[in-house]
Formats: structure tokens, sequence, C-alpha cells
């Protein structure tokens, strides 16, 4: 469902507080991006925002302005009576906070604006982990052994250990630096522990900065296992049949891949139908959530990449340096020709 940015001023959404007839009420800018209040948002990211007329009239695209920390850059951006789109031409400020503001009229000439800000990312992490692995890599940990937990990182940082059990409990380790940079937690199974899905979340804390990352296999405590039949590698989705060349419809299609479906913990290629010869912008960010919390989100692809002369285009996915289960993708692109500029689509894969 949009995000009714009028709607929820308690999140920083201002609007403008001019008395508007009912019919005007109707435009509205939602499924802002980054998000509002968004928090660790890369500083290479673009903002965006669709416009939505609902039942009343469209907005008038020679009228909006777009400011971003009260600087005007309504000319570096692409503006349609659906949305818009600004990409910054260098990465915004490291660390701080953004503010964004859309002013805009509607056909019959009634003005509305809109604000919100977000946090990018802080230019370097003071600490940073480069690999978490566990003791119960080949199964299940037994009643009466003891659970180990490796992080490597960034020498002298404080350094925990975030044990997400089932989905429902969170069980804090505390590590310790047993040599420069190598960090250990241990944990005593007792007969009790029973624990049929697990995903361990290291932290590493300096300078009042943490920095989170997962082990990319999952733990069980006191679970009977049975052997592990070899996988069979699945096909990539075959992409559908490539229609001839026309001037069809300007924004992209995801042939290889639809809106919720699961991929594996390897590369992937997405697959998609646009015009011939049409410019496509794809960006795809991935998030990892404890308990609705995320703990990583970041910008794994922003590119621009070229469709063919039947209007087919593809580009190639590497997953995340530390991949886990539960990881979610959110593709986003549109497509551009000559002056125009299509509408956004986007969608949200899982991976298995």
């Amino acid at each position: 469902m949009k995000t009714l940015l009028a709607s929820v001023a308690a999140l920083g959404v201002v609007l403008s507080p001019v008395v508007l007839p009912q019919f005007a009420l109707a435009q509205r800018l939602v499924d802002v991006e980054p998000a509002v209040n968004g928090q660790n948002v890369p500083s290479n990211t673009s903002i965006s925002g669709e416009f939505d007329a609902g039942n009343g009239p469209a907005v008038d695209p020679g009228s909006v302005r777009i400011l971003v920390n009260g600087q005007d850059v309504t000319g570096q951006s692409t503006i349609t009576r659906g949305f818009f789109t600004y990409r910054p031409a260098q990465p915004l400020p490291a660390g701080q906070l953004v503010r964004v503001q859309v002013d805009y009229r509607n056909v019959n000439g009634d003005r509305q604006t809109t604000s919100w800000s977000f946090t990018t990312q802080a230019a370097q992490p003071t600490a940073q982990i480069t690999s978490v692995t566990h003791s119960a890599n080949a199964g299940s940990q037994a009643s009466g052994s003891t659970f180990r937990v490796t992080i490597n990182g960034t020498p002298g940082a404080q350094a925990s250990v975030l044990l997400v059990q089932d989905g429902r409990t969170i069980r804090e380790l505390r590590a310790q630096e047993t040599s420069s940079g190598v960090y250990t937690a241990t944990l005593p199974v007792g007969q009790s522990d029973r624990v049929q899905e697990g995903v361990v979340v290291a932290r590493l804390q300096r300078q009042g900065q943490s920095t989170y990352a997962a082990a990319p296999q999952p733990f069980q405590f006191g679970v009977a296992t049975q052997p592990t039949p070899t996988p069979t590698p699945s096909p990539s989705p075959s992409p559908q049949p490539t229609p001839s060349p026309t001037q069809g419809e300007l924004r992209p299609r995801f042939t290889s891949h639809r809106d919720g479906q699961e991929v594996g913990n390897g590369r992937f290629t997405l697959v998609g139908q646009t015009r011939p010869n049409a410019t496509v912008d794809i960006q795809v960010t991935y998030r990892v959530s404890v308990l609705g919390v995320n703990v990583v989100e970041q910008t794994l692809v922003d590119e621009e990449v070229q469709a063919d002369r039947n209007g087919q285009f593809q580009l190639e996915v590497s997953p995340p340096r530390l991949p886990v289960p539960g990881v979610r993708y959110t593709v986003r692109a549109t497509a551009r020709q000559g002056n125009e500029t299509s509408s956004e689509t986007r969608i949200t894969l899982s991976q298995r």
C-alpha cells in the first residue's frame, strides 16, 4: 500500500499550511526514496517520489521545484506527471541529515509542498568486520558441547555476538579479542537449549559507532540432524520470449523474476524488456533484519544498462560479501529514451 506522506507528520513530513479545496487534496506525493527518516542511506543514493493524483487533477510537471538541503536541483532532475527522480552528480555528504523539499502545483494551479529527511552513512565506519564463523557449520551443536563464534575485523574494538533463535528471541554473548583483530565468544549448550534455526550476528563497537555482520550459515542446538542430500543446481529462470522490436511501453518489466520470488545464495541475472535501445537505470539494495531491525542495509548495484535492438536488457547481480538466509533484495528500474523517462518498476526478492 502506498505511503501517504500527508498523513504521517509524526515521521517528519511537513505539508504547506495552505487551505486547499477538497479536489486538490487528492494530489499526493507517495513512495518517496530514501524513506522518511531513513538511516544509514548510501551517499550515492538517488532521490525520488511518485505523484498520485487519485481522482483529482494531475500534477503540472513544469511547476515542480525540488530542493535538497536548500539547493535547487530541479534542473538536474527527471520530472513527469507521475514521478520525479534526482541522482546527485556527486555523493551526498556522509553521515549527515539530508532535507528534501518538493513544491508543485496541479493543472488547476493549486500549490502544495512536501518535505522529508534522511541520514546518510558515515564516511568510513570506525570498525570493519571481514568474516563471521561458528562451530555449528557442520550440523546441530549437541548438548554438553561448547558453541564457539569467531569474528575477524578491526583490532581494538568492543565485540559482542547476537544469537537470533528461531526468529523469536535474542541472546547476547560478550566476545574477547584473543589476538589482533580476532574475537571469540563461547556458549555452553545446555540440555534445555533447543534452536531449530538460529542466526549469528556479530557486532563491533568503537568510538560510539556499531558495525554488524551475519554469519553465512545458520546454527542449531540440540536438534537431531539427518544427512543432507546433495543439492541439485536449479537453472536460472528462463526469460520470456522477446517480442519483435516496436515502440512499445518504455517502463521496464522484468521477465526473469517476479515480485516476491526467492533466489539462491549465489549470483543471479536480471533480465527484462523495454523499448529497443533504451537506457535502463537499475539499483539493487539488500537488507538483513533481526526481529524487525535492519542490522545491514547496503546498495549492491547502481548501474545503467543498454537495451538491445529487441528491447531486452540484463544485469548480473553478485550476492553480498557475507550472504545469510533471509536477505531481502529491492530492485528498482527506470528507462530513458530521448526526452522521455518511464515510471519506476520495483520488485522485491528474497534469498532462500
